[in-house]
């Protein structure tokens, strides 16, 4: 059951990032972006919650924020221009490190880091 579930939110987390294809106004900013899946996340928890009190909400959380995470570090890293990839000291893994720390700062403090 918890696959189920984890898989049907997923859809809601994937359509986030596709929403830009519509209207370039919705969730255009990653802040935005990033809080609107993390309450998201919190209100289908409250769902989960209430309908299925045998389904473990940490797995649950779990997966869909590290879902969430991996496709906006892949759109952040397709978002690098071909001139920065062809620096000389570029480094993917810095940018996904980078990456990853101001996904989770966000996602933990609704706001931009200093």
């Amino acid at each position: 059951m918890i696959d189920i579930l984890i898989e049907i939110s997923k859809v809601g987390i994937r359509s986030i990032f596709t929403a830009k294809k519509y209207d370039a106004e919705i969730l255009d900013e990653d802040l935005r972006r990033i809080m609107f899946i993390r309450n998201y996340i919190e209100e289908s928890l409250k769902f989960v919650k209430d309908k299925h009190k045998d389904i473990e909400t940490g797995i649950y959380v779990s997966e869909l924020k590290k879902y969430a995470l991996g496709l906006f570090m892949e759109q952040c890293e397709e978002a690098i221009s071909d001139e920065e990839r062809n620096n000389e000291n570029f480094n993917i893994e810095n940018h996904k490190k980078e990456d990853e720390d101001f996904f989770n700062y966000v996602y933990e403090n609704l706001e931009y880091p200093d």
